[in-house]
C-alpha cells in the first residue's frame, strides 16, 4: 500500500440504531400505485432482483432523525469509553432534519449530556458520513482535537413518494455513529481522505430540504388566509448509467484512498494492496455494492447490509461498519428468480489490525473514501 497511515488517528468505537418497525416488500406493494406488474412481474420478486433489499425500518411518529442519532451514539460512545462531556465536536450528517435551526445537532448534544460541546450538521447526502469523518480526520489530525462523534441519521420515509415505486423501495430509516479520536501506539491509524465532486444536481433531488421533514409549514396569505405550503417528496434517477457511474467512482475512490489513484485494476500492487482491505461502500442498492466487489476483484470482503436495511443515505456507510465490527457480513440465499428466501449472518467480524476503507457517493454527485485500520476487539 502506498499511502501512509497516520497512526495518531483512530476509530475508536462505532455505533447504529435502527427503528423497530419493519417494513418488507410485501407490505409495500400495499402501498406502492403505478406499479407495472405486466411489465415487470410480481412486485416482490421485482424488488429483490433490481434492489436486492428484502426489507426495511420505518421510524415511529414520535423518532426523528436526531432521537435515532443519540441511540447510535450512545453505542459508540460504550464501545470507545468515551463520556460525552470528553468530545471536543458532534458533526451530524443528515438531509432529514426535524428542524432547521439551530439544527438536529443540538438536539443530538443537549440529549448526550454534551451541551458544551461544539456541533454541526452536514448536509451531504448518501455520502455525508465519510466527509464527516473526513472532516473529524483533520482536526485530530492537526492537533486541535482529540475526541469526535460523527453521527449519520436519517428519517426518510416520510418523504416517499409511494406513486413512484423505483423511489419508495430503495429507502428506509436509521443511524450510524463513529468516535473518532487521537491515539498514543500504533494500534490503529487512518488514511488521509479522498473526497470528489461531480456536478449532477438532477440525480438525488429533494427541493424545500431545508424544511422539516415531520410537519407541514403553514404561512399567510396575501389576503391573510393560511396557506399550506407542502414538503415535496424525493426523488432519484435510475439506469444502467447511474448503476456504472456509482460503481466506477466509490471503486475508484477505494483505490486512491489507498495510494493508487492511476493504477489499473490489474497492477500486481494495487491487488496486492486489495487483498488485505475489507470495503465497506455506501449501501445504495444491492447491484450497486455487488458491482465494486465485482471490480475490486474482492469478493467475500465487501461489507452487505442493504438485504435488510435499504438505503439510509448518510446513516448507510456507518451502519454497515458497526455490524461488520459487531457481527460481521450479511449473505442472501436466492432462488432461480432471484426471489431471497434468506439472509444469512456470515459471523465473521472485523478483526484487531484489519484495514477498513468506507467509500461512497451521493447527491451532487459528492463522493469519497476514508480508510483505517481497525483496533477495536
Amino acid at each position: 500500500m502506498k499511502a501512509k497511515l497516520n497512526r495518531s488517528v483512530s476509530v475508536l468505537g462505532t455505533g447504529s440504531y435502527l427503528p423497530p418497525r419493519i417494513v418488507t416488500n410485501g407490505d409495500l406493494e400495499r402501498l406502492c400505485t403505478n406499479y407495472d406488474a405486466e411489465k415487470s412481474g410480481g412486485f416482490t420478486t421485482w424488488v429483490d432482483r433490481v434492489t436486492h433489499i428484502h426489507e426495511r425500518r420505518y421510524i415511529e411518529p414520535d423518532q426523528t432523525a436526531a432521537v435515532l442519532a443519540v441511540e447510535a451514539s450512545k453505542h459508540a460512545l460504550d464501545m470507545a469509553c468515551v463520556r460525552p462531556t470528553e468530545l471536543d465536536l458532534i458533526i451530524h450528517a443528515s438531509f432529514t432534519p426535524s428542524i432547521a435551526v439551530p439544527g438536529d445537532h443540538v438536539l443530538v448534544a443537549k440529549a448526550l449530556g454534551a451541551d458544551a460541546t461544539p456541533s454541526y450538521t452536514l448536509t451531504g447526502a448518501c455520502s455525508g458520513s465519510v466527509y464527516g469523518m473526513a472532516m473529524a480526520y483533520g482536526m485530530l489530525a492537526s492537533g486541535t482535537m482529540k475526541r469526535i462523534l460523527v453521527t449519520g441519521a436519517e428519517t426518510i420515509s416520510p418523504t416517499l413518494d409511494y406513486a413512484d415505486p423505483l423511489t419508495a423501495i430503495i429507502f428506509g430509516d436509521g443511524a450510524g455513529a463513529v468516535v473518532l479520536g487521537t491515539t498514543d501506539d500504533d494500534a490503529g491509524g487512518m488514511l488521509p481522505p479522498d473526497l470528489g465532486f461531480e456536478f449532477n444536481v438532477e440525480n438525488i433531488k429533494q427541493n424545500n430540504a431545508n424544511l422539516p421533514f415531520t410537519s407541514k409549514v403553514v404561512t399567510e396569505g396575501s389576503n391573510g388566509s393560511p396557506t399550506t405550503v407542502q414538503k415535496e417528496y424525493l426523488r432519484i434517477r435510475g439506469g444502467q448509467s447511474v448503476l456504472r457511474n456509482a460503481v466506477n467512482i466509490m471503486a475508484r475512490h477505494t483505490t486512491a484512498v489507498l495510494g493508487y489513484p492511476e493504477a489499473g485494476f490489474r497492477d500486481p500492487d494495487l491487488q496486492e494492496a486489495l487483498n488485505r482491505v475489507h470495503v465497506i461502500p455506501h449501501q445504495a442498492n444491492g447491484r450497486i455494492v455487488d458491482g465494486v466487489e465485482k471490480k475490486l476483484g474482492i469478493p467475500g470482503r465487501v461489507t452487505k447490509t442493504i438485504y435488510k436495511t435499504g438505503n439510509i443515505s448518510a446513516a448507510s456507510n456507518l451502519i454497515a461498519l458497526d455490524y461488520a465490527v459487531r457481527h460481521g457480513n450479511m449473505q442472501t440465499v436466492c432462488d432461480e428468480d432471484g426471489v431471497i428466501l434468506d439472509i444469512k449472518q456470515i459471523p465473521e467480524p472485523l478483526q484487531k489490525g484489519d484495514l477498513v476503507v468506507l467509500t461512497t457517493i451521493g447527491a451532487g454527485y459528492l463522493s469519497g473514501a476514508i480508510g483505517f485500520v481497525n483496533r477495536i476487539q
